[in-house]
């Protein structure tokens, strides 16, 4: 028999959760894990001119390294890797995925190929594919569900803040290298601009894996709130298919919107530097440094912002962050179709931060529904689910759909500026339409838990 849909504690009011200050130091601990995450994740963003000029690639091969390497492992590793953070300490296992991670990006810095430039994106994206899955389940045994949204909005506000960090620390350091020329570095020899880059993002990570060693492991709750005491068998895999099949409506909605406005935000993220180089003649640091500001800013207002709202409307259920998933890409779809074509690099920078803050609302809002309507041994599990498909329809499809637009219908210029005024507004109506789908899906599920008060 499938396993119910399970409830928070009380419906999330009290239980044997940390103390704030501990359930807070592992959140600001998971925040700058995913700051490091989408800094090496996005770092290549930035350097698309230098890397195509030194390893002589076309956009399309850039979007590859981009997307599809780093997607293929990440998405793929992560059921797996799902799977053991649901019965193994969760704790250890983003230690070891923050070291590997932070590692292969530091080796990007000594590629003299495409496919081992491949190989390396791969390594970053298995290393990455330990710290969503584990953070859902970490931060939902750490807070009740009405401090869900903010801590979860918190959390998320790691990928804007290390999406714009990865453009100024990258600008930051071209800008330096160019002052000084090439630079000398023990075991690799000469290395340009880019590379060092690579190497001042990556190894920095190292430390930040510390951190999860000393942290406390959070105590796995059952739906009353309390500490599961006795030890738990891993949930059968036909058990977690059976509950994701009763529950199919909700999540095939969910995950599709999610997937397609992680589409649209890739696509823009990945080309916004090279857009605003080729579309308004403006320098690589200063690209680099209006992407990341218009990136911070975005992420701060809709993901705290939209975080706080979420766990208002509606007492901080998932029908009501669903509700505000739908009202946020309605909005945003006017930045996605203003900011490719604006008459300025400043206007499209504050469009960009528009269309973003949009997609920022539901980084922070859909994994709440997510943890809110799952069993606890299964959370992990189908939160990687979750990631598997935003991240196939998004990392895989995203920066390269951009891509492959520009060079077949605009290839000259600044031909991916019409090629995002394209995908991103589309991709944004077919989210706002799936997120119609899973406000009637998510109500009909929450009047079930209310009536059957879910399972642990």
């Amino acid at each position: 028999m499938a396993a119910t849909l399970a409830s928070s504690p009380a419906d999330g009011q009290t239980g044997d959760y940390p103390r704030p200050l501990v359930a807070w130091a592992i959140v600001a601990a998971l925040f700058i894990a995913y700051i490091f995450s989408f800094i090496d994740r996005m770092i290549i963003g930035l350097l698309v001119e230098p890397i195509k000029a030194d390893l002589g690639l076309t956009d399309t091969e850039i979007s590859l390294l981009q997307g599809l390497a780093f997607a293929l492992f990440y998405t793929i590793a992560g059921i797996p890797i799902g799977r053991l953070i649901d019965r193994a300490g969760r704790m250890k296992i983003v230690a070891a995925g923050i070291t590997l991670w932070s590692l292969m990006t530091a080796a990007c810095a000594s590629v003299t190929s495409f496919w081992q430039f491949f190989l390396y994106r791969m390594g970053v994206g298995v290393g990455e594919a330990t710290l969503s899955p584990a953070a859902y389940s970490i931060i939902s045994d750490s807070f009740p569900r009405n401090r869900l949204g903010l801590a979860m909005g918190v959390y998320g506000l790691g990928s804007a803040v290390g999406a714009g960090a990865a453009f100024l620390i990258g600008a930051a350091v071209i800008t330096l290298v160019a002052a000084s020329g090439d630079i000398d570095v023990p075991l690799l020899g000469q290395l340009r601009a880019w590379q060092v880059a690579f190497l001042a993002v990556g190894l920095p990570g190292v430390l930040v894996a510390l951190l999860f060693l000393v942290l406390p492991e959070p105590a796995r709750l059952d739906a009353a709130g309390g500490i599961q005491t006795e030890a738990q068998p891993a949930v059968p895999v036909g058990e977690v298919l059976a509950f994701m099949r009763s529950e199919r409506a909700l999540l095939i909605s969910l995950l599709l919107a999610v997937g397609f406005v992680n589409f649209a935000v890739l696509a823009a993220v990945s080309w916004l530097p090279a857009m605003l180089m080729r579309a308004y003649g403006v320098e690589l640091t200063t690209a680099g440094y209006m992407a990341g500001t218009a990136l911070i800013v975005g992420g701060l207002i809709g993901l705290i912002g939209g975080g706080c709202l979420t766990d208002r409307i509606g007492g901080g259920t998932p029908p009501g962050r669903v509700k505000l998933c739908a009202v946020a890409i309605a909005i945003g779809t006017v930045g996605a179709v203003a900011f490719p074509l604006a008459p300025s690099p400043l206007l499209a920078s504050v469009l960009f931060a528009l269309f973003f803050t949009a997609a920022a609302v539901t980084v922070g809002a859909a994994p709440a529904v997510i943890q809110q309507t799952t069993p606890n041994r299964m959370r992990a599990t189908i939160s990687a689910a979750y990631i598997f498909v935003v991240n196939i329809i998004g990392l895989a499809f995203g920066p390269t759909g951009a891509a492959v637009v520009g060079d077949t219908f605009f290839p000259e210029g600044d031909g991916i500026r019409y090629a995002l005024a394209i995908v991103c507004p589309l991709a944004y109506l077919l989210a706002f339409a799936l997120f119609l789908w899973a406000v009637r899906a998510v109500n009909r599920s929450w009047d079930r838990i209310q009536v059957k008060g879910g399972a642990g």
